[in-house]
């Protein structure tokens, strides 16, 4: 199923490319860095134990929200229309209540530009996106959250409490280049590096493709991948270069189709 919200970063045009890397045999699945669950969100399952996790507050507010009061949530949002003065009112003030606080944070993520949340997103070609069909993928989520635990604890805390040898991570952390969100801007790479290198388990972490990250992770295996930009496009640099990184062999469980332009190739020991 697709999120019910976007997310700068967010994983809707690569989650078919990474799936068939994850392993079958797994017993837990684990997202150190939850976003908007786009990957967690394209299995109906994908182990006996389920982890989001994020440190962001309002995501998992919101994710709690659709798991305990999807009803409740689904009223608050109902009367939300799209307002560029409702959305000026909203970034003032936040909400009283988690279920009012979840409302407003899914109204300022939807209809602001490119999902960053701050300024209101307007089209020249064609209308705001329709609110209703994010009310109906909420009962959706809902059913889908329901054997799902969520926390809002540091990575470092998450790999530690589940840290298995069958236990699996997804990891997507904050990018060294582009866009980031406020609360991400103080990110150490090197340390989490540091602490994927001591893991039981067996992970899965997604980069931009640069030549820090080639060098930080240069023991494990990588591989290349090239996406379609979601905003900020331009003639002539419509496409963003990722790698897909993990800490055993990536060969791919099962073929599947996928819609996106994607390079691949495996690389070992670059410097």
């Amino acid at each position: 199923m697709d999120a019910i919200i976007g997310w700068i970063g967010g994983k809707r045009l690569l989650r078919k490319v990474i799936a068939p890397f994850i392993p079958k045999d797994i017993t837990g699945y684990i997202e150190p860095f939850g976003g908007a669950a786009w990957m967690l969100l394209y299995k109906e399952k994908w182990g006996e134990l389920e982890v989001y996790n994020d440190l962001d507050n309002r995501l998992v507010n919101l994710f709690l929200q659709v798991k305990y009061h999807p009803d409740e949530l689904i009223k608050e949002l109902d009367w939300l229309v799209a307002s560029r003065k409702l959305f000026g009112d909203i970034l003032k003030q936040e909400g009283l209540t988690e279920i009012q606080r979840a409302a407003r944070f899914m109204f300022l993520i939807t209809r602001s530009f490119g999902s960053k949340g701050d300024s209101f997103g307007t089209s020249q070609k064609r209308g705001t996106s329709s609110m209703y069909n994010r009310l109906e993928r909420i009962k959706e989520l809902h059913r889908r959250l329901d054997m799902v635990i969520i926390e809002n604890l540091s990575y470092e805390k998450v790999i530690e409490k589940y840290d298995t040898k069958s236990n699996f991570f997804y990891c997507d952390p904050p990018y060294m280049l582009g866009y980031t969100y406020e609360n991400s801007k103080q990110f150490s790479h090197e340390e989490l590096c540091k602490k994927l290198k001591g893991i039981k388990g067996r992970f899965i972490l997604s980069y931009d493709d640069n030549p820090e990250v080639l060098k930080l992770y240069k023991s494990f295996n990588i591989k290349h991948v090239t996406r379609t930009k979601g905003i900020n496009r331009k003639e002539g640099k419509s496409e963003f270069n990722e790698v897909i990184i993990a800490n055993f062999d990536l060969v791919e469980s099962e073929q599947e189709n996928s819609k996106i332009k994607t390079k691949t190739r495996d690389i070992r020991g670059i410097s």
